[in-house]
C-alpha cells in the first residue's frame, strides 16, 4: 500500500455471524477497512456446535467465496484465541483481511464469558459490529465493545 492511512499498523476486530453466508455490502466493509490499512480479522460464528471442535463447522470453507466478494487475499487463522491466532494475525499483512476459525468452538462463547472478551481484546485495536449492536448480543459481544473502541471513520453505514 502506498501512504499512510487513518487504520494502518492497527487490526480491526470484525464481529459477524456467517452462519447465513457472506454478502456484498459485508464484504465492502471489510475492504474499506483493508484500503485503510487495516489488518481485518474476521471474528464469527458458524453454525451452533456447542462448543465442540467440528471440523464440518469450521470457517475454512469461506476463504475462497470470501476472497472472490472482497477481491483481497484472505488468511485463514486456525482459532481465534490464544497463541494461534496471536501468531496467525501476526503473518497476516496490513490491508489484508483474517478469517480466524469459528468461535462458537470456544466454550467460554457458548457460556457469554467476559473472559473470552478480554482473551478476544489482546488481537485488535479496535472492534467492529456491521448494522451495530444488536439487542440480543452476547454479554462477551457487549464486554467486547466495552475493551476495544469503534474505528473513528464509520464503517458498515447502513446499505442502501
Amino acid at each position: 500500500m502506498s501512504g499512510v492511512t487513518d487504520l494502518q499498523d492497527r487490526t480491526v476486530l470484525v464481529r459477524c455471524d456467517l452462519s447465513q453466508g457472506l454478502n456484498a455490502h459485508f464484504a465492502a466493509g471489510l475492504r474499506d477497512l483493508a484500503v485503510r490499512g487495516a489488518r481485518v480479522a474476521v471474528i464469527a460464528g458458524y453454525d451452533n456446535p456447542g462448543g465442540d471442535v467440528n471440523p464440518t463447522l469450521s470457517l475454512r470453507h469461506l476463504v475462497e467465496p470470501l476472497e472472490q466478494l472482497t477481491g483481497l487475499p484472505v488468511h485463514f487463522v486456525g482459532d481465534c484465541v490464544g497463541p494461534v491466532a496471536e501468531s496467525g494475525l501476526a503473518a497476516t499483512p496490513d490491508g489484508a483481511i483474517a478469517l480466524l476459525e469459528n468461535l462458537r468452538f470456544h466454550p467460554e462463547a457458548q457460556r457469554r464469558s467476559r473472559t473470552f472478551a478480554i482473551r478476544l481484546s489482546a488481537l485488535g485495536d479496535y472492534f467492529a459490529v456491521p448494522g451495530g449492536m444488536p439487542e440480543s448480543a452476547s454479554v462477551w459481544i457487549r464486554e467486547l465493545a466495552k475493551l476495544l473502541p469503534e474505528p473513528t471513520t464509520p464503517i458498515f453505514a447502513p446499505s442502501a
